[in-house]
């Protein structure tokens, strides 16, 4: 996540609980969330104060985001045809996983089929 989106973030947040956002705030968020995804993170906040007033720590985004790319996991199936080769089906097999759990849709097949 940039320093841009991390600041739009805890800016969500603060729609719903009113805190203030300050740079060390920012700082401090980006150690614990800044490698996840902006759009999964905001999910997860929206999702938080959806279900709860509890105030919204680092903890409850990661928490909600790893629900949200587990349930992608679950509910895609693995397109494209694998490749027979042990080695090269892990690799492909990793990033079959990391294209669902990022929502990333799969691509098309020629004419439009999947």
């Amino acid at each position: 996540m940039t320093t841009d989106e991390m600041i739009d973030l805890l800016t969500l947040a603060a729609g719903y609980d009113r805190r203030t956002v300050g740079e060390a705030d920012v700082t401090a968020w980006q150690l614990a969330v800044g490698d996840l995804p902006f759009g999964d993170a905001k999910l997860a906040v929206v999702a938080h104060y959806r279900e709860t007033t509890d105030w919204l720590m680092p903890a409850h985004v990661r928490t909600r985001v790893r629900e949200v790319r587990a349930a992608r996991l679950q509910e895609s199936p693995l397109t494209g045809r694998p490749p027979a080769d042990p080695a090269e089906y892990a690799a492909w097999l990793g990033a079959e996983r990391r294209r669902i759990a990022d929502g990333v849709p799969a691509p098309k097949a020629i004419g439009g089929a999947r």
